[in-house]
């Protein structure tokens, strides 16, 4: 069995696990109380490709709404796949899933099974809610695709690199609805900018690299990174690309600017999944997640790399400097 099917393997193992102890639990089904009163609850945090620092701000913040992991709630933590093949079955209340990955997942395996998205780009195209202000059945969360993201993030590239004509598109992005919104945005910006964009899809970890090496031998001389939890995890090699092809690109996740990216465009990936913590704590308190608003993030920030910008030779101008919320 290789190492992919392994992990799938292990990811199938761990949703069984909520999928035959909860379905038949009575605080699961739609209309009913959540949590039930008369036990500690247990919910179930499932992020395998997320960086761990974002379970913790999850966490924390839980805890300062009231809610202890192991006194008044119980965490039931995946942020592995041999970890998740660890776990036994288990009741659950409900989940918060790190990643829309991780969301189709959860959904695949128990599609009675309520969820907070941590971050989803496009929590209505991908059936997870009716609409932000009303979701309506069992999900909510985080939609991290507001409109213009993609075309401001167009705009900033072109900004810092004045001479990039040919953008390449990285699209991570799994699900329905976020790629082709991203793609139309994108588009639109580029051609405002007299600039031409191609789409390169990898909606896993192992289509990556056969996309990246489609974009060098296509020469393209910008990249943008759609969002998605797959390149957060290829970030590092997504990142190494872009230096040693000199690539101008922009990203998704302040993360990719710390691993020596040129410049991200993004909202504050662990105020996210604060937010997913006070979404739960609200749902622990008696409340369904489909009478929860879902919400765009509530700012995005600009961060540039001036070490990444002195190594492909680009300057950044004092616009992009002035407007920048951080400078490495």
């Amino acid at each position: 069995m290789n190492g992919n099917h392994r992990a799938s393997h292990t990811r199938r193992s761990f949703l069984r696990g909520f999928s035959f102890t909860a379905v038949g639990a009575p605080l699961l089904a739609y209309g009913a109380n959540v949590v039930s009163p008369a036990r500690t609850p247990r919910i179930g945090y499932y992020g395998t490709t997320n960086p761990p620092y974002l379970m913790n701000a999850f966490l924390e913040e839980l805890r300062a709404q009231g809610f202890s992991d192991g006194d008044n709630v119980i965490v039931e933590k995946s942020d592995s796949a041999e970890k998740a093949k660890a776990m036994p079955g288990m009741e659950l209340s409900f989940i918060v899933a790190g990643s829309l990955p991780s969301a189709l997942l959860v959904r695949n395996a128990n599609p009675n099974m309520p969820m907070v998205i941590a971050t989803c780009p496009g929590m209505v195209s991908n059936g997870f809610a009716r609409s932000l202000a009303q979701p309506g059945g069992i999900y909510t969360g985080l939609d991290e695709l507001p409109p213009g993201v993609t075309a401001r993030r167009v705009e900033l590239l072109k900004t810092a690199a004045p001479s990039v004509k040919r953008i390449a598109l990285l699209s991570t992005t799994p699900g329905v609805g976020g790629h082709e919104k991203q793609h139309e945005d994108a588009q639109t910006a580029a051609q405002r900018l007299h600039m031409t964009v191609k789409v390169y899809r990898a909606p896993t970890i192992g289509d990556v690299d056969g996309a990246l090496a489609a974009i060098a031998s296509d020469g393209m001389d910008g990249m943008l990174n759609f969002q998605g939890a797959v390149s957060i995890f290829k970030r590092q090699a997504i990142v190494d690309f872009a230096a040693e092809h000199r690539l101008p690109a922009i990203y998704q996740a302040t993360m990719f600017a710390e691993a020596g990216g040129l410049m991200t465009w993004a909202p504050d990936l662990a105020e996210q999944y604060r937010e997913a913590a006070r979404y739960a704590a609200t749902i622990l308190r008696g409340s369904k997640p489909g009478e929860l608003p879902a919400k765009y993030p509530a700012k995005y920030f600009l961060t540039l790399n001036a070490g990444a910008a002195n190594k492909i030779g680009l300057s950044f101008p004092a616009t992009l400097l002035a407007e920048a919320s951080r400078v490495i």
